[in-house]
């Protein structure tokens, strides 16, 4: 048995399309012309990476290139890591590990200094350099125990049918999109395919997409776009279902909320990626009647350390000299002097002693500015004193929490 990563051919995309449904324990109809063409234009060839047992596909995977906004609202070119499954004839023979040194490779060569993923299965990837740098909260509520929604003083909420939405809705995200670390910027095919796109199949039994916009004085500032599931007991019970919840202003913010927690017939409120520093708890009549449960959400990896670290800005200055320890990437590995001044950073390699040391998982960890590093060297995540662990955390902390509203 000889396995090697090749080139995703457009003959081999039907084989790659199958293994990767199998894998992920779907059926797959190859007849189904939309989801072929949703496939086709969502993915490129050139950015798959699949493993091959002779002419068999035995193991998938691919990447997305899109820009990423980083702390400070900047944007980092970055490679979103995706697809990736193993066939169970052929697991622990080598084959993630090819994939992820193609990927990495490709992504260097490419000029992408930042990696990120969902992960599919939490211990697989901070082998591989990655850290749990977003979390999200799931979310449930009652809004008859909660509280019924007012009113926003200047702002409408009107419901917009999808034509409409698809002129409106990339506007308002993309004036989102930079303040929040860990978003990324849609395209015109990923709004296409994966927000306006709504086969039957894939609604789960709920209704149709719904999009409603908030506006003041004429002008668009925020959109909620949900489903409904109609539920009957006793009472009405239905839910409603919350994709994206997109507010640009806090006005906006409140309107949408409002609009949600009293739409009639629908009472129960699901939302399940919401920012972990969402302050609706406070806006509610009981905010403990909202059901919490919290994931990690986005992975990242450095892929180019001192380049992304260079991108991103800093809510402190100072200087720090920190060793990466990169066993997989061993460009990473060594130690670098972080210098910020005026929130901008130069990061170069040093001989010096470090102040701090870290796996580049835990880099990848805190660099959107989510996660303590004071915390993770409780769990020797990281190495250091106290005095220059409080500086890091300075340096790296993020007001927005980072969040990415989307698995991709």
């Amino acid at each position: 048995m000889s396995i090697e990563v090749r080139p995703l051919r457009p003959d081999a995309v039907p084989a790659f399309r199958r293994a990767l449904a199998s894998t992920f324990g779907y059926d797959i109809d190859l007849e189904d012309a939309d989801d072929a063409e949703r496939f086709d234009a969502l993915f490129e060839l050139e950015r798959m990476f699949p493993v091959f047992d002779g002419d068999e596909v035995v193991a998938t995977g691919g990447d997305f290139g899109f820009d990423m906004a980083v702390p400070g609202g900047r944007q980092v070119r970055t490679s979103g890591l995706t697809v990736i499954t193993v066939r169970p004839t052929h697991t622990r023979q080598g084959a993630l590990t090819a994939m992820m040194r193609e990927h990495f490779g490709r992504a260097r060569e490419r000029g992408e200094s930042l990696g990120a993923l969902w992960a599919s299965e939490f211990p697989i990837y901070s082998r591989f350099g990655y850290g749990a740098s977003v979390a999200l909260n799931d979310i449930k509520l009652d809004a008859r125990h909660a509280g019924r929604g007012g009113n926003e003083a200047g702002v409408t909420v009107r419901l917009v049918a999808v034509d409409e939405a698809r002129k409106m809705l990339p506007g308002i995200y993309a004036a989102i999109q930079p303040t929040r670390p860990g978003m990324y910027k849609r395209s015109e095919a990923w709004w296409a395919h994966k927000h306006f796109a709504d086969p039957e199949k894939h609604r789960g039994g709920a209704s149709a997409m719904r999009f409603a916009v908030a506006e003041a004085g004429g002008e668009p500032i925020g959109y909620v776009s949900y489903r409904q599931k109609a539920s009957w007991e006793q009472l009405a019970e239905g839910e409603i279902h919350i994709r994206d919840m997109m507010p640009v202003t806090d006005a906006a913010y409140r309107a949408l909320w409002h609009f949600v927690v009293s739409i009639d017939l629908f009472p129960i409120v699901k939302y399940w990626n919401n920012p972990v520093d969402d302050p609706l708890v406070f806006m509610l009549r009981d905010g403990r009647a909202v059901e919490t449960k919290t994931f990690d959400g986005l992975w990242t990896r450095l892929i180019d350390a001192p380049a992304a670290l260079q991108a991103r800005r800093f809510t402190a200055d100072g200087a720090l000299t920190i060793r990466v320890e990169d066993a997989f990437c061993e460009w990473n590995d060594g130690t670098y002097r972080l210098q910020v001044d005026g929130g901008m950073a130069t990061c170069e390699p040093v001989t010096a002693e470090p102040d701090v040391a870290m796996p580049v998982s835990t880099l990848g960890a805190i660099y959107l500015g989510g996660r303590s590093a004071r915390a993770l060297a409780r769990v020797g995540m990281v190495h250091g004193d106290a005095g220059d662990l409080m500086k890091l955390d300075d340096m790296f902390r993020s007001y927005p929490a980072p969040w990415c509203p989307e698995i991709f």
